[in-house]
């Protein structure tokens, strides 16, 4: 009876350190606001939880939330100074080693040691097990000094090697600073900029806690205590507990320079909260409310009113055409306004913006190719409607970037997209109605051909093809018609026809009708050789395409195949692609291969490019 109490009390005191981490109190332990508006919070709560964050009792926006038990980066730093010998070294190497068996989750680990100098033992990159064999080789420095500071420097360049944006270290000391080149302060700016949470363990009587203290509280780590060396294995095991209780949280501030802010952190029903200032001095004031300008809503206006502002600076910075003499003395007559005239309608305040508009972009460069492509696409529009709907396009994509929550430059990215949408609608349109034409074009010819012998005129041939055609073959001849009837040479008609489909084999016919014009001939006979000699240039030309499919399709799939591997080994691996996206070796190696696939991509057209 007496043994078995005994193994409970043994067992509830086992508990008890397990019960207490699972309990811990909801706190915020450091704040970090060296990179404002970046807030960094690092936060204490029970395990097996998640913490909320709110800023002034709103939640926080753009919100990352880590777990440190879950860090991507480790690095052990290591005393093996001369006051480390024997017994005590053993000691740290065991309970390191524990350490890092029982702490799987990093991605990547390191080993610092630090005597009368700070070495890194271990490459970038290297697993927790080769860690663990090259700690069990560390052997005691037979120099005098502790270069305390210099291992924080050196942890954290190495640690900035490693990918992942939760790093931490993890030093163990016995005494204070001896021999170190940098100083307290320039160790702890280093950490805070390369985002680094210190923890500090004081091994034995002789550490010196105040220089620890502060590395840790100014990294949102903590120091340790372990005056007994024999504990330093229960040391690191609360270590791995505090780490797994512990949230690393950045979010960016609505606060300006100058403004107290009250931080909050909630977890079911319990809650904390921490009240700061922010440093400096506001400078500017704003007429709108803070809690606007830094919304989501803000970015909506200022998308709104840049659109706004493009479409009057192009209107006003555009020149205006010059008008002739003899317009200028026709105006007045032609513009006279009728005595009897209603009411201007809605109607016309639109028709007189549109006017405005294209009267504003006419003499903009490539304006003449912009009105060409309108034309082309057949799609009804007026020059004047593509400005507004590259505005109203940008405006939208701009909305939508800022309701998802993508960044600034996706958003700025997406609304320089919804610019060129229109422009890139309109070619897709007009290229679409080209083929389209093209198709018909020998069927109209033979009909053209047909009418002809049955004894009547070209005119009545096209008026024909007009009734009983379908667009785009019907709607090009029934404006031809139209044009001839308004007192326009059909010679000029058809030419006009010609620079508005923008069809080779339309501009062959009509270059054959205008020779045939000159020199006399049968017309359906000529008809009835274009329709021909088109059937078979058409038909050539898919002979041409079929042949060169395989050399296209190598081209795309060449060029898509890297963005695809690219894409599937970051979805398997992030870590192991992480370099290329972060480091700037990696921006410079995509942007030569980026350049290198497009001068295969010119080189690839031009050989399956066969002109006919």
């Amino acid at each position: 009876m007496k043994g078995a109490a005994v193994l409970l009390a043994a067992i509830g005191v086992l508990a008890f350190p397990l019960a207490a981490s699972a309990a811990a109190p909801l706190a915020i332990r450091h704040v970090d606001l060296g990179k404002f508006p970046l807030v960094r919070v690092t936060a204490i709560a029970p395990a097996g939880s998640r913490p909320a964050l709110s800023e002034n009792g709103r939640p926080a926006a753009y919100v990352k939330a880590r777990e440190l038990g879950s860090a991507e980066a480790l690095v052990l730093a290591l005393d093996n100074s001369e006051s480390m010998q024997g017994t005590p070294l053993a000691e740290a190497k065991r309970a390191a080693g524990g350490f890092l068996a029982d702490e799987n989750s990093a991605g990547s680990t390191g080993l610092v040691v630090f005597g009368h100098e700070a070495l890194a033992l271990t490459r970038s990159g290297e697993s927790a097990a080769d860690v663990a064999r090259t700690l069990g080789s560390i052997a005691p420095d037979t120099q005098p000094g502790t270069s305390l500071y210099d291992a924080v420097v050196t942890s954290v360049t190495r640690l900035q090697a490693m990918p992942g944006t939760a790093r931490i270290l993890v030093l163990l000391t016995d005494g204070h600073d001896v021999g170190s080149t940098a100083s307290l302060s320039a160790a702890i700016a280093r950490a805070q900029h390369a985002n680094v949470v210190v923890y500090a363990i004081a091994a034995g009587r002789r550490a010196d806690h105040g220089p620890l203290t502060t590395l840790a509280r100014a990294t949102g780590g903590r120091v340790f205590d372990a005056a007994d060396l024999t504990q330093l294995a229960q040391t690191y095991d609360t270590l791995r507990r505090e780490l797994d209780r512990t949230w690393q949280i950045s979010y960016l501030t609505a606060a300006r320079p100058g403004d107290a802010v009250t931080l909050g952190v909630r977890v079911a029903n319990s809650r904390s909260a921490k009240t700061l200032r922010v440093p400096g001095t506001q400078k500017v004031t704003s007429l709108l409310p803070g809690r606007f300008v830094h919304s989501r809503y803000a970015v909506a206006v200022i998308a709104l009113l840049t659109g706004l502002l493009i479409a009057v600076a192009v209107g006003a910075g555009a020149s205006r055409r010059r008008r002739t003499e003899i317009s200028r003395l026709l105006e007045p007559h032609l513009n006279k306004p009728r005595e009897d005239a209603d009411r201007p309608t809605r109607g016309s305040y639109v028709d007189s913006l549109l006017a405005w508009t294209e009267r504003s972009i006419a003499d903009l460069p490539g304006a003449q190719r912009l009105e060409r492509a309108v034309e082309r696409s057949g799609l009804g529009l007026r020059l004047g409607h593509v400005p507004f709907l590259a505005v109203v396009a940008a405006f939208f994509l701009g909305v939508i970037a800022t309701i998802v929550g993508a960044g600034p430059g996706i958003a700025l990215l997406l609304m320089l997209l919804g610019l060129a949408l229109p422009f890139v609608a309109l070619k897709v349109a007009a290229h679409r109605r080209t083929k389209a034409f093209d198709r018909q074009l020998p069927d109209v010819l033979a009909t053209l051909a047909s009418t002809l012998r049955a004894g009547h005129g070209l005119r009545i041939a096209m008026r024909a093809v007009a009734d009983d055609g379908s667009p785009p073959a019907s709607q090009e001849f029934t404006r031809v018609l139209g044009e001839e009837r308004l007192g326009r040479a059909l010679d000029e008609a058809i030419e006009a026809m010609c620079e508005r489909v923008g069809s080779a084999d339309l501009e062959y016919v009509a270059t054959a009708i205008n020779v045939q014009s000159q020199t006399g001939g049968s017309l359906a006979s000529l008809f009835d050789t274009l329709s021909e000699t088109v059937r078979e240039r058409q038909r050539h030309a898919r002979r041409v395409r079929a042949l060169t499919s395989m050399g296209r399709m190598s081209a795309t799939v060449l060029i898509c195949l890297p963005f695809g591997l690219a894409t599937l080994m970051t979805l398997i691996d992030p870590k192991y692609m992480a370099p290329l996206f972060t480091k700037t070796a990696g921006h410079v190696l995509i942007g030569v291969c980026v350049t290198s696939m497009g001068l295969g991509a010119l080189i690839l057209r031009r050989i399956v490019n066969v002109r006919y």
